[in-house]
């Protein structure tokens, strides 16, 4: 079954050339703390990568009435949001599928959690920039949907253009006319072991993949090399 989900990366640099079960231990020495509202709940490696998941509490206020004064009642009630977020440290990434909202939330956390001697920096890669470098390492992806932000028609008619691309050579000559204009690219790419998947950048930080959902972790290990 296909798995669609979009992942907000960052790069990231620890100083002090921590080891990953360094980190790991002082991610955990950061346990949830109720008086707090925010630390992690578990956190474990696999393959020298740390997966870990982080929990925060916002107080949120709702109102009621009050039938025996006929009064409205602001009350006070604890949310509490789960956050799975992914640290690379040999490759210097760290990564979720979440929201920009919470994935700020954890970077806040990660600062905490190493007295900010922790550096988040935006990955720098614009879509045209990603479909050439996918190119250039011989996967050959087909483009399927293209946003051109100035697309010249005719003469005086200028404007937004989103579009779908049924035939490869339209999109490569879109591509090559308008990459300064270019801010969305859709792609179906065939990975290193054959895996078929589709990978658009909607936003910057934010990838958008759709795979096979057996695929996905290895998807998202192959886009590192790319970004």
């Amino acid at each position: 079954m296909d798995k669609k989900q979009t992942v907000l990366f960052n790069k990231i640099v620890i100083e002090g050339g921590l080891s990953v079960q360094q980190v790991a231990d002082t991610m955990r020495r950061n346990s949830y703390d109720e008086a707090e509202g925010l630390g992690f709940t578990n956190v474990c490696i696999e393959d020298d990568i740390v997966y870990a998941q982080g929990l925060f509490r916002t107080p949120s206020y709702i109102q009621s009435y009050n039938k025996e004064n006929g009064l409205f009642e602001q009350k006070v009630v604890d949310v509490y949001t789960e956050l799975e977020i992914t640290l690379d440290i040999g490759q210097g990434f760290i990564y979720s599928a979440t929201s920009s909202t919470k994935f700020n939330k954890a970077k806040i956390l990660l600062r905490k959690c190493f007295s900010g001697k922790i550096i988040f920096r935006n990955i720098d890669i614009s879509p045209i920039k990603l479909w050439e470098r996918i190119k250039h390492d011989a996967h050959h992806p087909l483009v399927t949907d293209l946003s051109i932000k100035r697309y010249i028609y005719k003469e005086g008619a200028i404007g937004r253009l989103s579009v779908h691309i049924e035939e490869t050579s339209i999109g490569e000559e879109l591509i090559a006319k308008y990459s300064d204009s270019i801010n969305k690219i859709t792609m179906l790419v065939v990975g290193d072991s054959g895996e078929k998947f589709i990978l658009s950048v909607p936003s910057q930080n934010s990838f958008s993949i759709k795979c096979a959902e057996e695929y996905m972790e290895r998807v998202i290990n192959q886009l590192k090399m790319y970004i």
